[in-house]
């Protein structure tokens, strides 16, 4: 009978083994499209030292980073709604609302957090020692509470920039057994990263999802015309005046994450009335944000009238790693 019994215990407890051993598979924790209204602005640092890298080898990170930031385009998008999603199903294990809404711009402000860094989150328990952590959500938008039975894609809440948020996103952590486990490489913090895995054969992410998870290094995040000179915070805060035939200025702008230091980039514009302008810019250090702009200021009695053409190229070494192309057209 003992024997029987003994079989019987080892039977049962393969499949909990098996979850712990093959994780959890995760969904997109936004709704949005990367890459055209949502970007991966960081990942997870991978180097369990003082330096920073990211599960590709590269910077897009900072030290001590524990998870992936997807981030809007402004705090004027994040104000039109977009939801945070539970990345898989499991049980609302704790959770935070009321820590307002607010762009951090000194160590004072993070000071005066007092614990508060993640600002309005979310913790979920998925079972076998996982669970998904989401932060910076908008203030009053959190739907769920500490218990709730929660499924794949269930709205958590909004996305905001409460908490140590310097733009408007939603921070994913993962964690097994209490350790920070990038989704992406599967892996805890162990300083080791891959160059040459775009398929992201061990990463968390459900197999539908891998493709659209290209890997994001420097990347234009958008480029338009405006009236005059636009500042990094008038970008985050989407406060930017498109130009008129009379505007005082006519500019083209970019903004553009991950950049790396000796990377360049190359800006054309044309339009009607030869109008026309073009700058080499090289960089001096990394940036993990960036905003650069040029144009003229109004000398004749209006812009001509026609279609204004604006190019940026981001040049890594003689290799363009990215372009992209705006028009604006002016009666």
């Amino acid at each position: 009978m003992k024997r029987i019994i003994w079989v019987l215990i080892i039977l049962c407890a393969v499949p909990n083994g098996t979850k712990a051993e093959t994780g959890l598979q995760l969904t997109l924790p936004i709704a949005c499209t990367l890459g055209a209204d949502c970007f991966i602005q960081q990942y997870a640092d991978v180097d369990s030292g003082p330096e920073a890298r990211d599960y590709r080898c590269g910077t897009a990170t900072y030290d001590g980073h524990k998870g992936t930031d997807f981030r809007v385009l402004s705090i004027e998008a994040a104000a039109r709604g977009v939801p945070v999603l539970a990345s898989a199903p499991g049980r609302v294990k704790a959770m935070r609302d009321g820590v307002e809404d607010r762009l951090i711009a000194s160590r004072a402000e993070v000071a005066a957090l007092e614990g508060r860094d993640c600002g309005n989150a979310v913790i979920i328990d998925h079972g076998g020692g996982w669970e998904t952590q989401y932060c910076h959500m908008k203030r009053g938008s959190v739907r769920v509470r500490s218990g709730d039975a929660v499924e794949t894609g269930v709205q958590l809440g909004l996305v905001g920039y409460s908490g140590n948020a310097q733009f408007a996103h939603v921070h994913l952590t993962v964690r097994h057994d209490s350790k920070d486990i990038d989704p992406f490489s599967g892996k805890a913090q162990d300083g080791t990263c891959n160059a040459q895995d775009p398929q992201l054969s061990a990463s968390l992410w459900a197999p539908q999802l891998r493709s659209s998870l290209t890997y994001t290094d420097a990347a234009v995040i958008e480029a338009g015309f405006a009236a005059g000179p636009v500042t990094p915070e008038d970008a985050e805060r989407g406060a930017i005046a498109s130009p008129g035939p009379q505007s005082a200025g006519f500019v083209f702008y970019v903004r553009l994450i991950n950049l790396r230091k000796d990377d360049s980039l190359r800006i054309m514009v044309k339009g009607p009335g030869n109008f026309e302008l073009a700058k080499n810019t090289p960089l001096d250090r990394d940036k993990a944000q960036f905003v650069t702009f040029m144009g003229k200021k109004l000398t004749t009695e209006r812009w001509a009238a026609g279609r204004y053409q604006g190019q940026i190229e981001v040049m890594r070494g003689d290799k363009i790693i990215g372009r992209h192309e705006a028009t604006f057209d002016l009666p």
